[in-house]
Order: C-alpha cells, then sequence, then structure tokens
C-alpha cells in the first residue's frame, strides 16, 4: 500500500492551494475599499509581508477610483459648459437676448439705513395718497421678517366693492381704485430710487396695502 503520499506533508508542494487574498479587484466603491484595507491591517493571520502588499495594492485602487471620478468631474464640467456655449450661440443667431440675473440685494449697499426708508415711505405715502380717512404714521405697522422688513397700512387710498359685490357691506375683498394703485406706484418707485432699495408692494384682504423691502449690506 503506498503512504499517504508524497509531499503532502505541512510545508509541502503537493495538493494545498493557497488562499488568495483580497486586494479590491473588482471593488469600484471606495468605502468598501477602506473596510477592506482596515480589515487587511488587523489581520493577524497573514504576515507582515502579505499585509504590506495587500494594503499598497488596496491604496492604488483607491487613488484609481479617485482619479477617475475627478476626472469624470472634469469631463461633467466640459460638457456643460459646451453645452452653454452652443445654447449661447443658438441664442445669439436667433436674436434671443440673454435673461439677467437678478442681484442679491445682500451683496450690494443701500443709499437709505433702512429706518430712514422706511420713515421717509410713511411721510410719502402718507402726502402722496389720497384716502377716505385720515392716516397718521400710527396706522403703519412694521414687521422684520428676518432676509426682509414688511410695512403693512389699513385703508390707505380709496377702495371699491367689485362689479359682483357691489351692494355688499363691509366687504372683505375691496379693490383699491387705479387712481390709488397709480399714486401708491409713484411714492414706491420714487422711494426704491432714494433709497437704492427694491420696494415692491400688494394688495390683500381687508384693505390692508403690504409693501415688501428687501435687506442690504449692512441692515441687522
Amino acid at each position: 500500500m503506498g503512504g499517504r503520499g508524497s509531499g503532502g506533508g505541512k510545508g509541502g508542494g503537493g495538493g494545498g492551494v493557497a488562499k488568495k487574498i483580497p486586494t479590491g479587484e473588482g471593488i469600484t466603491d471606495k468605502n468598501e475599499l477602506i473596510n477592506l484595507y482596515n480589515s487587511i491591517s488587523g489581520n493577524s493571520n497573514l504576515s507582515v509581508e502579505q499585509r504590506v502588499k495587500a494594503m499598497h495594492d488596496i491604496e492604488e485602487r483607491i487613488k484609481e477610483l479617485d482619479a477617475k471620478k475627478q476626472a469624470d468631474l472634469k469631463q461633467k464640467r466640459l460638457d456643460a459648459l459646451a453645452k452653454a456655449r452652443a445654447k449661447r450661440a443658438e441664442n445669439k443667431k436667433n436674436g434671443i437676448k440673454p435673461e439677467k440675473k437678478e442681484k442679491d440685494p445682500r451683496r450690494s449697499k443701500p443709499k437709505m439705513s433702512m429706518d430712514s426708508t422706511v420713515s421717509d415711505l410713511k411721510y410719502n405715502l402718507r402726502r402722496g395718497v389720497e384716502s377716505d380717512g385720515y392716516i397718521s404714521n400710527s396706522d403703519f405697522r412694521v414687521e422684520d421678517y428676518g432676509d426682509s422688513v414688511s410695512v403693512q397700512i389699513r385703508y390707505l387710498g380709496k377702495w371699491k366693492n367689485p362689479s359682483h359685490a357691489r351692494y355688499e357691506e363691509d366687504y372683505d375683498w375691496q379693490e383699491l381704485r387705479s387712481s390709488s394703485g397709480k399714486q401708491i406706484d409713484k411714492v414706491i418707485k420714487k422711494m426704491a430710487k432714494q433709497s437704492g432699495r427694491k420696494i415692491t408692494w400688494s394688495t390683500s384682504e381687508k384693505n390692508w396695502i403690504d409693501i415688501d423691502i428687501p435687506k442690504m449690506r449692512g441692515d441687522k
């Protein structure tokens, strides 16, 4: 009977197949490679030489992934730039002018402080807009919303019921007369130019006028 096999000993070169040490081949997720790197570095079943080689290979794969990511991002930027240039050229050919981007008011400095703007706005609205009743400074309500200041005033100007509610009393959604709207518009435009601020206004329920003033550089 033959022996147990020639070369079958512990250190022999016979039938045993050495287990392959994972080095991240085929892995495309950086976090997975980092986890593998950490597991290899703490694996006491591997020799120092095996760990060093495997960790080096994993580091190279991580570098390759980072380089590919940067190359992809660069290509995306170039593609987007080329697309934007082509769009601009097409618009120019068709006579379409580019839209102007609205400036962030926070980056610009106004000509007047917010307090002075609000104070002058009240004064000019009282003087420049005809109302059915007397309007005083105490009738104005000023609220700070963080990014903007709202100035609200009730019964400024002259109001009327819409045609479908002509005979209703205490109607909540009266319409501002066009003559009053023009007077308010004139004051708002004057104050916007004088203060260097963007000022808009609108009407709301129960005869309120709402005026919005976005904050600018230097406003608290």
